[in-house]
């Protein structure tokens, strides 16, 4: 490698690690914010805990949709195709030089990609039409009804990308990220100390 190689490798290499960051930190935004919002909707914990919530019923509501946009906004940042971004698809781009990483890395990366994308998609229908714009000619429930997103498609997303994360940081400088915060508990013991507080008299 020449002196003009390597110089472009240690440019390129330190914009790898800043978009590898970044992303990182967005999708644990994305989980967290998951992790959050399905204690509070889902069916095997929102009955245990109704009582509690209902005590506190506008700040549950507004809690429950912050999280959700907050997920939402997340997941769409990381797949954006905006050039003046921190996105996958950019962070793509910069790493496609076949003289950096093996091939197989990118055909991994492409299966990836591939699976994450259409799920982006639907979420992507519900930030531009219902959450980061209100359009005119669909209610919030037709948005919904077009996007079709489940709750488990969500949590592929976020699964697919910290798989892909770690497929490239790995190839980029041999490290990978546990992605092992998770809020669930924390939720849960808010709302068990809730609950206790509600059945004192």
């Amino acid at each position: 490698m020449g002196l003009r190689e390597c110089n472009d490798w240690v440019k390129m290499k330190v914009t790898v690690d800043q978009y590898v960051s970044e992303l990182r930190q967005t999708v644990i935004v994305a989980s967290l914010n998951f992790d959050v919002w399905w204690v509070f909707k889902s069916r095997d914990t929102r009955p245990l805990y109704a009582d509690a919530m209902n005590r506190y019923l506008q700040f549950f509501t507004t809690s429950i949709h912050a999280h959700f946009v907050a997920l939402l906004m997340a997941l769409y940042r990381l797949y954006e195709t905006r050039r003046d971004t921190f996105n996958i698809p950019s962070l793509l781009k910069i790493i496609r030089d076949p003289n950096v990483f093996p091939a197989s890395v990118f055909e991994e990366v492409d299966k990836i990609y591939a699976r994450a994308r259409p799920l982006w998609v639907k979420v992507s229908v519900l930030r531009n039409e219902a959450f980061g714009h209100r359009i005119l000619d669909l209610s919030v429930e037709d948005v919904f009804g077009k996007a079709n997103v489940t709750r488990d498609e969500l949590k592929e997303l976020i699964d697919l990308t910290k798989q892909l994360m770690n497929t490239l940081s790995l190839a980029h400088d041999d490290s990978t990220h546990a992605f092992n915060l998770d809020a669930t508990r924390d939720t849960l013991r808010m709302l068990d100390d809730l609950k206790g507080l509600s059945r004192k008299p």
